[in-house]
């Protein structure tokens, strides 16, 4: 199984920060892709050929300026399920908007709503709920 990451969020410190858990938690070899922009990040994802056995694990930031979070996973939703079956949303947020998060937390390829700063314990928290092995095993 191939397991990758994109990470999408408008501000490069962020990007830097979940990058670098990414790497501390899965090693110098986790294969991540960096999106400034969700509509980058959303053509990526319908264009990428899919094998049977990717997974990708995506971090969205939900505001963003011209297509936020939320309306990237409407879009998102609207591809394919031969190509979002392949994907896992955590949104990583400061929204302090407690019925948007309920509702997106229920959408079927978000998997966790997680509370910015992004920490490795977050993070790793997350991986167990999803049944990613953090060692690679």
């Amino acid at each position: 199984m191939g397991l990758s990451f994109i990470l999408i969020e408008n501000l490069e410190i962020d990007l830097y920060i979940a990058h670098k858990l990414i790497k501390m938690t899965m090693g110098d070899d986790a294969l991540i892709e960096t999106f400034t922009s969700a509509e980058d990040a959303l053509d990526h994802i319908a264009a990428t050929k899919i094998k049977k056995a990717d997974r990708t694990i995506i971090l969205l930031d939900l505001m963003m300026p011209r297509l936020n979070g939320a309306d990237f996973i409407s879009l998102f939703e609207a591809l394919p399920e031969q190509i979002t079956d392949h994907y896992q949303i955590v949104i990583v947020t400061s929204s302090m908007n407690k019925a948007e998060l309920d509702r997106l937390g229920k959408k079927k390829n978000v998997e966790n709503v997680i509370a910015k700063p992004l920490t490795q314990e977050k993070f790793k928290a997350v991986l167990e709920q999803i049944q990613i092995d953090i060692n690679g095993k």
